[in-house]
């Protein structure tokens, strides 16, 4: 693993990946529905399902070479795993960060550093689980973060809501 610090031989530091982890803001279950009564369609878990099978062996995050070859991306930027979960939470039915005044899509874009990514889909191809990183997290969440942020009709709603 080249892109954390060696501690000795085979091993290294990835402290860097659970501070990113906790930088990650947590599902939030809607109001007025009880653990256990949460009811989703098949497809909407499926869709997000994918992202679960990950191991956290963060070769994604080693192989990215936004996080490896340069140093000084590592605070702006989360690197694959961390967007991978943020574009989970932000698919699942049911997280109500939305109506709790979190945005998942602007959080991404300015406090992860969602704009880094390249999309050279090095983590796609290294992810030993099959993941498809890129194309069903990365660049989904990519499309939505740029649609909120340059959609005209959000832009004024946000113009209004400030009077």
């Amino acid at each position: 693993l080249r892109a954390f610090p060696v501690v000795r031989d085979l091993v290294t530091d990835v402290s860097f990946n659970y501070e990113k982890a906790r930088e990650v803001p947590a599902f939030v279950p809607p109001q007025g529905v009880a653990a256990g009564e949460y009811r989703m369609q098949q497809v909407d878990v499926e869709r997000s399902q994918e992202f679960r099978k990950c191991i956290e062996c963060f070769l994604c995050q080693d192989t990215c070479h936004v996080v490896r070859d340069h140093e000084e991306n590592k605070p702006a930027f989360a690197g694959p795993r961390f967007l991978m979960r943020v574009a989970e939470l932000d698919m699942h039915p049911l997280d109500a960060a939305d109506e709790a005044g979190l945005d998942r899509k602007r959080t991404a874009q300015e406090e992860h550093g969602l704009g880094y990514c390249n999309i050279t889909k090095c983590c796609t191809e290294v992810c030993p689980e099959g993941i498809k990183i890129t194309d069903n997290a990365l660049i989904p969440l990519k499309e939505r973060a740029v649609d909120r942020k340059y959609d005209p009709l959000v832009w004024l709603s946000s113009k209004i809501r400030k009077r």
